[in-house]
């Protein structure tokens, strides 16, 4: 009986030795077919039929040039229609200035005042032609008048037509000559003559020049004074005329003043048609930051 039972407990210990290794092994046989799956999922095949239908081809390793930076020199400038240089359309002597070189001054402004005698007789004549303008438009109502109810001669109609319109020419005349030096018109329709123009700056910006003194006589081809506007600088830059095709209209521009170390932005704006005899080309660049210096530019 003691035989029979250590055989027994063998048989079962045997037997649950092999349920253990053969689950083991049904579930180590069971993660590999997983695992592999799990690969599988990351993996992307294309067959040729596929290939083709996408337009895909292979093309063989080489090198390229992606992106390049340009170095070029140039100066800060502004447009023709942002610098002014004020002169005076008769002449006369300079009276009074409050401007220095660097003042700042705004559109309309006083800055300066001239006289001379000749504005004297330049009112004179304006006025004169303004009576006579008035009395002339008044007898030519009344020929009209008369014409439409045959009282007077066609010849008489005419000749009052005439005269208004001669005085008509004169006053206008005068009138823009008038304007032209700045003298106040509802005083001088008062009777208030004067022999002083007043100048006035026609834009607003910065004084970069004066070429003149008080009691000094300036002629109309004389300039008195340049101004500058600095709200609209550009930049005129000299670009070689082998990298002319880097560039185009609307490209960014990143600059530094000389001085500095920050970098600023700006955008082409023109580039120019004519090739220097350096073999050299100008192409001009808008500022979006205000500066006020020479600079480097890199595209």
């Amino acid at each position: 009986m003691k035989h029979i039972l250590k055989l027994s407990s063998i048989v079962i210990v045997l037997f649950i030795s092999t349920c253990i290794v053969s689950c083991g092994s049904k579930a180590s046989e069971g993660d590999t077919p997983e695992a592999h799956h799990e690969e599988e999922d990351n993996t992307v095949e294309l067959t040729a039929v596929q290939i083709k239908t996408a337009g895909i081809t292979f093309g063989k390793i080489e090198r390229k040039q992606i992106s390049a930076t340009i170095k070029v020199n140039g100066v800060l400038d502004v447009p023709p229609q942002q610098m002014v240089s004020v002169s005076v359309p008769f002449g006369g002597f300079l009276k009074s200035t409050v401007l220095l070189q660097g003042s700042r001054v705004k559109k309309g402004q006083l800055i300066a005042v001239i006289e001379n005698p000749e504005y004297i007789q330049l009112q004179q004549d304006y006025l004169e032609a303004k009576s006579q303008f008035e009395f002339s438009e008044a007898d030519y109502e009344r020929q009209k008048e008369l014409a439409k109810e045959n009282v007077n001669a066609q010849k008489a109609l005419q000749q009052s037509k005439s005269n208004y319109q001669i005085w008509l020419a004169k006053k206008n005349g005068l009138l823009a000559k008038v304007k032209m030096i700045n003298i106040n018109l509802a005083a001088l329709e008062e009777g208030n003559i004067t022999s002083t123009g007043n100048v006035y700056s026609p834009i607003s910006g910065y004084v970069t020049e004066v070429n003149v003194n008080i009691g000094k006589f300036v002629n109309p081809v004389d300039i008195l004074f340049e101004i500058v506007d600095t709200e609209h600088l550009h930049a005129e830059l000299i670009i070689f005329e082998k990298d002319v095709r880097k560039i185009k209209i609307g490209q960014k521009v990143r600059f530094t003043l000389a001085n500095e170390t920050k970098d600023r932005m700006a955008t082409v704006y023109l580039i120019g048609r004519e090739i220097s005899v350096d073999r050299t080309i100008r192409f001009i660049v808008i500022l979006i930051t205000r500066i006020q210096s020479y600079y480097r530019v890199c595209i």
